[in-house]
């Protein structure tokens, strides 16, 4: 137990140092007063719409889990519980918020564990499928500039790649820590063996096995009728009202990133979302896939970067207000009774 403490210490510590590390090489390239200086251009009544807006993203997301558990509780009861979930799934580090759906569905709705993780399961594949869909759209739309911006990277990498060995010559220092990092490499894959020497990952096998099992069961209730379309048409509407938030939000801010360039950078980055490297609130590695995607594009910089906080830091600010709707919500809201269907 001490020592998977330790671990997920570790884990969450290096997020932290990951997030903070590409916060201070983002804000050395702008005036961090830049930030709040987008933020305040946005009007209150902007502020206003575009948090209905994204409300309404949350409440389709309840409605969605609904739907895939076959559950009879009350969206009454069900949105309070997703809002405390998107709380704590955008707050706490390394993904973990996600355990809380878990949590609050078995509190409050007797859901059980096993398939509040399958929901959760096929509600991400949901998600993923419609966002590979309309990635595929808008990287159609911008294949042009994306291949030139491509081909010139690769371009400038190959150039950097030619002088490497010329700089190992010249920097002692720099040759070092590439032993030294490889060194790393085979001590981890030294640990890796012996654990599954020691079982360690013919365990971590059956648990997934398990798992894969619990969400292959959950997977053959769904078929093609009227509840299937619902999920996915929840599922687009999800996206279409988290873009459209963004998207009003952008224009507020009066930056240079028009309607494409901002459709790209948001798939971009949610996608890059189900990678579980997030320190707390996730900053830093949610501006990363922002900024990038939106350089890409020759977006200006400045503006690249000043959107990727400010967007950021109203969202966190939404969902503050949304958990503590929901977690107020949940401690006074009389239990509901209801029934699996």
């Amino acid at each position: 137990m001490k020592n998977s403490m330790n671990k997920r210490a570790f884990k969450i510590a290096l997020s932290i140092a990951i997030g903070a590390l590409i916060i201070w090489i983002l804000l050395r390239e702008i005036d961090p007063r830049e930030i709040p200086r987008v933020i305040s251009k946005i009007p209150l009544q902007s502020l206003i719409i575009s948090f209905a807006l994204y409300s309404m993203a949350i409440f389709l997301k309840a409605y969605r889990f609904k739907m895939i558990l076959r559950s009879n509780i009350g969206m009454r009861h069900l949105f309070p519980i997703i809002s405390s979930y998107m709380f704590f799934a955008n707050i706490l580090p390394m993904r973990s918020g996600e355990l809380s759906y878990i949590y609050l569905m078995k509190k409050q709705a007797r859901v059980s564990g096993t398939k509040s993780f399958a929901s959760l399961i096929i509600g991400g594949i949901a998600d993923i499928l419609m966002l590979m869909i309309a990635m595929f759209i808008v990287g159609w739309h911008l294949k042009s500039p994306l291949a030139r911006s491509f081909s010139n990277f690769f371009e400038a990498l190959e150039e950097k790649l030619k002088i490497i060995p010329e700089i190992l010559k010249e920097n002692l220092v720099l040759l070092f820590a590439f032993m030294l990092l490889f060194l790393i490499i085979v001590v981890g894959f030294l640990f890796f063996k012996f654990k599954i020497k020691d079982g360690l990952f013919i365990r971590y096998l059956k648990t997934l096995n398990s798992k894969i099992s619990e969400v292959k069961n959950e997977l053959k209730t769904i078929s093609f009728d009227l509840r299937f379309v619902t999920i996915i048409f929840c599922s687009i509407l999800i996206i279409v009202f988290r873009f459209v938030t963004q998207w009003y939000l952008v224009r507020s801010m009066e930056l240079d990133i028009d309607i494409w360039e901002l459709s790209f950078a948001l798939l971009f980055g949610v996608l890059f979302s189900f990678v579980p490297i997030h320190g707390p609130a996730g900053f830093g590695t949610v501006e990363a896939p922002w900024v990038m995607a939106l350089l890409i594009l020759n977006v200006p910089q400045n503006h690249a970067i000043a959107s990727g906080f400010g967007l950021h830091i109203i969202i966190i600010m939404y969902c503050i207000i949304l958990g503590i709707y929901g977690i107020l919500s949940l401690k006074f809201m009389p239990s509901p009774s209801f029934k699996q269907v």
